[in-house]
């Protein structure tokens, strides 16, 4: 899972990346293809007001995962302050005794 400083996806430059909505439309083919390319989003904007990014899909699906990433472990931090959390030998016999679980199930199923 890729960390923040692994994220292929870089900051928006003003000079280069803001585009009005008309002149997106317009050459729509030539800007679908940059963010892919340069790794930054497209900002665009109507009526001179920022409205839409226009982000590379892979780039975003891996913004996205580490997203996920950063909230799950603030949620385990959370969890951990509040004493809900369990000694690294009590979650290793649990994760053993269901590998052992998911073992007998399948075999029987064999």
């Amino acid at each position: 899972m890729p960390t923040l400083l692994d994220l292929p996806i870089k900051r928006c430059r003003p000079s280069e990346d803001v585009v009005p909505f008309s002149e997106c439309r317009q050459n729509f083919s030539s800007y679908i293809n940059r963010p892919r390319e340069t790794h930054r989003p497209i900002l665009i904007t109507q009526n001179g007001r920022a409205t839409s990014y226009l982000v590379d899909a892979t780039d975003f699906d891996a913004l996205m995962d580490s997203i996920e990433l950063s909230r799950d472990v603030e949620i385990s931090r959370r969890e951990f302050a509040e004493g809900k959390g369990i000694p690294h030998k009590e979650a290793m016999r649990q994760i053993d005794a269901h590998i052992k679980s998911l073992s007998a199930k399948r075999s029987a199923a064999i």
